[in-house]
């Protein structure tokens, strides 16, 4: 399994989330920042970064201030 297809998987049960996170070309937005355990996927391989068993997805927005 991909990234891909988890994240497909929670766009059928969030549908709402799909155009927070990726844009209209299916890529992950810039001001997004998507882990594989502690892995950064935009260093890994992006949504076809590989999913080992039992790995945490976390999606987090980036924040920023003044």
């Amino acid at each position: 399994m991909i990234l891909a297809d988890a994240l497909e998987a929670l766009w059928k049960r969030c549908p709402h989330m799909r155009d927070r996170v990726v844009t209209e070309q299916a890529e992950i937005r810039e001001h997004i920042n998507v882990f594989v355990g502690k892995e950064d996927v935009r260093y890994t391989g992006g949504l076809q970064t590989p999913l080992p068993n039992s790995v945490e997805i976390s999606i987090i927005p980036a924040i920023s201030g003044g």
